[in-house]
């Protein structure tokens, strides 16, 4: 398994676990944080705590306030990018 997919995978199990009002049939590397998941700037927080808690993926605080994440391929993107750590499911 990739990386970007073992990534994703944490993501969405986060997401499965964590955020219950998030749209999870919208769920896809293309799917919009906001407008297609349903998930607001609380609940990425959220997404964030858990996935380092969790997966133990960290996004630095300078990386998250200098990136936009508009999908999840971006948040993606940004967990790989700072050098995190194979991810365990």
């Amino acid at each position: 398994m990739s990386s970007a997919t073992a990534t994703r995978d944490a993501i969405e199990a986060v997401i499965r676990s964590h955020l219950p009002n998030a749209r999870l049939s919208a769920f896809s590397a293309t799917a919009r944080l906001n407008a297609d998941l349903a998930i607001d700037s609380i609940m990425l927080l959220q997404l964030i705590v858990h996935l380092e808690l969790e997966h133990g993926l960290r996004i630095p605080e300078e990386a998250l306030l200098s990136h936009q994440l508009e999908t999840i391929e971006d948040l993606e993107a940004l967990l790989v990018a700072t050098g995190n750590p194979e991810v365990s499911l």
